[in-house]
């Protein structure tokens, strides 16, 4: 009888050889590699997108603000006239609504003829995906300021 001859014992391969096999596996490299890439770089566009939107917005109600006070007799009418506009800017880019003006009058009221009116903003900006982390205030806050100098010679004063 003749009997089968027996498989050998499965010889070690040293590691050289095992990284030179390695046929096939390009695709899986790129694959987790762009991953690994794109995820940080898309989180980084959403977030410079949040701040810059928040820049715009500031740049544009700091200036609108003081001018608002420096042209409005009525001082309680600027300050609504101020807080719906800020409210309008906000919602336009995204962000939310808060008290984010801050109005310094170098005569009182605002509107006297000669002096100036200086529009500070100050807005908190949300970094995507970390709310239950930090909460409602944002870990970056962008502000601008505007000073605006009422007409000396305004019809009216």
């Amino acid at each position: 009888m003749v009997t089968p001859p027996r498989p050998s014992q499965p010889r070690a391969v040293p590691f050289r050889e095992r990284l030179a096999g390695e046929d096939g596996n390009a695709v899986l490299e790129f694959v987790v590699l762009s991953a690994a890439l794109l995820i940080p770089a898309l989180y980084l566009v959403l977030t410079l997108g949040n701040v810059q939107a928040a820049v715009f917005a500031a740049d544009t109600i700091s200036r609108d603000a003081a001018r608002i006070h420096a042209t409005e007799t009525d001082p309680g009418l600027a300050t609504v006239r101020t807080s719906e506009h800020s409210r309008m800017v906000l919602e336009d880019h995204g962000l939310p609504d808060g008290q984010v003006v801050e109005i310094h009058c170098s005569e009182d009221p605002c509107s006297t003829p000669g002096g100036t009116v200086t529009a500070q903003v100050r807005i908190p900006v949300q970094v995507p995906g970390l709310r239950p982390i930090l909460g409602e205030v944002g870990p970056v806050a962008v502000g601008s300021s505007h000073a605006v100098q009422v007409d000396q010679y305004r019809a009216g004063a």
